[in-house]
């Protein structure tokens, strides 16, 4: 169950994956959304710090307070008003 957490970190092992991963690798240029729940036992929050660097064409970070992992099933309100917001700007 934690496997795919654990690979996100560890680079792969086969060329044809660390192909596609170099491929993958860039600026984004879509405008997108990032929800993280600040009591996220799972993923840090602190993980997503820098993160806009990525993004060449409009980013925003909302830590929703008291929150865990599953923040759309937490505060679901909160997450659609948060993502309708975001696709009506």
């Amino acid at each position: 169950m934690l496997g795919f957490y654990r690979q996100l970190f560890t680079p792969p092992a086969d060329e044809a994956t660390q192909s596609l991963e170099a491929r993958a690798r860039g600026a984004i240029t879509v405008p997108s959304l990032y929800l993280h729940g600040a009591d996220d036992n799972c993923m840090s929050v602190e993980l997503s710090d820098g993160m806009a660097a990525l993004f060449t064409n409009g980013f925003e970070r909302i830590v929703v307070p008291s929150v865990g992992h599953f923040l759309h099933i937490e505060q679901p309100k909160t997450v659609a008003d948060h993502v309708l917001g975001f696709l009506n700007s």
